[in-house]
């Protein structure tokens, strides 16, 4: 110190200031500009991979979604199509009621319809609902609709076929009866028409003619029947006749106690007849071998009705 005055100290020729003891503050900031550019660097060179990976992530995400979607819209409208042919299938299994010959078709079909219904059920909470793996139960469930269907088929196809035949053997019962009951109204016919013809006349002069009528063949049923003269085709086939004709004494049979041998009878569609003799006092039941064959033909009644003097005329044909 010289003088009151202080020497500064010099250093390579200039002298050290506070200042030259800390960095200045322009320095600072290229430092701080030089950070900011390369953090900058860094983003830019990271920003876009990372940002590729997370959009290619979204969108496989978003396919998948979209694609269990389809899966599932697929499955629900096909199992609308399967319950749509359930329900078919139960009403023509209801239908079919008493409508069949054989419950095997009904019973087969049934069965068909609770299965199929079960199927639904596994198809519908295997695919349809969420949380499954849909590529392996979507093809099981196609497989199991496709199977369902054409099991329902068959089965109404076969119940379909057993409610035909049914109808078809119903018609025939009904054509069979119908055909019954013309054969009945003709037969009725027939016989109000012979019931309404004289069955006796005489012709006028010599020993006179009697009439008479032999409506069927038959037996003791026919001759119940009280439509007329019976032929009984196996006594008239066993004495060799034309025909045998038996009729009840309150029947008509009463018409012919007053024929005796000589007398001419006609019968009609059969020809005319002369008696040639008669056999009475017969009792009811006797075999026909009593009675001489070899007649044309035959008429028997029991006189008075009592069945222990069956009268036997012998007939021979004269036209």
């Amino acid at each position: 110190m010289r003088g009151g005055r202080v020497t500064a100290i010099r250093h390579h020729g200039r002298p050290i200031s506070p200042a030259d003891s800390a960095p200045s503050v322009a320095t600072i900031g290229r430092h701080i500009v030089l950070v900011l550019a390369v953090v900058a660097v860094l983003i830019a060179a990271f920003a876009r991979p990372i940002d590729t990976r997370a959009a290619v992530t979204t969108d496989v995400a978003v396919s998948d979604a979209a694609t269990t979607q389809q899966v599932r819209a697929s499955t629900a409208a096909k199992l609308g199509t399967l319950e749509a042919a359930v329900a078919s299938a139960q009403s023509a299994w209801e239908s079919s009621d008493d409508r069949v010959l054989d419950e095997a078709a009904r019973t087969n079909l049934q069965t068909a319809i609770t299965d199929t219904q079960q199927a639904v059920e596994e198809v519908r909470t295997g695919v349809v609902w969420p949380g499954t793996t849909l590529e392996t139960a979507a093809a099981a469930a196609a497989a199991t609709i496709a199977d369902a269907k054409a099991t329902l088929a068959s089965g109404v196809t076969d119940v379909d076929d057993a409610v035909a035949a049914w109808d078809a053997e119903q018609a025939r019962l009904a054509a069979e009866a119908e055909a019954a009951r013309r054969a009945a109204a003709a037969a009725a016919t027939a016989a109000a028409a012979r019931a309404a013809a004289p069955r006796h006349s005489a012709v006028a002069g010599g020993a006179g003619m009697h009439l008479e009528s032999i409506w069927t063949s038959g037996g003791q049923a026919q001759l119940d029947a009280c439509r007329g003269a019976v032929n009984v085709s196996p006594v008239a086939s066993y004495l060799g006749a034309g025909f045998y004709a038996a009729e009840h004494w309150s029947c008509g049979g009463s018409a012919w106690g007053g024929i005796g041998t000589g007398a001419l009878v006609e019968f009609a569609g059969y020809g005319t007849y002369q008696v040639a003799g008669r056999i009475g006092g017969l009792s009811y039941g006797v075999d026909a071998s009593v009675l001489p064959g070899g007649y044309a033909g035959y008429y028997q009644t029991c006189v008075g009705g009592s069945s222990s003097n069956m009268t036997v005329w012998l007939l021979t044909r004269v036209g």
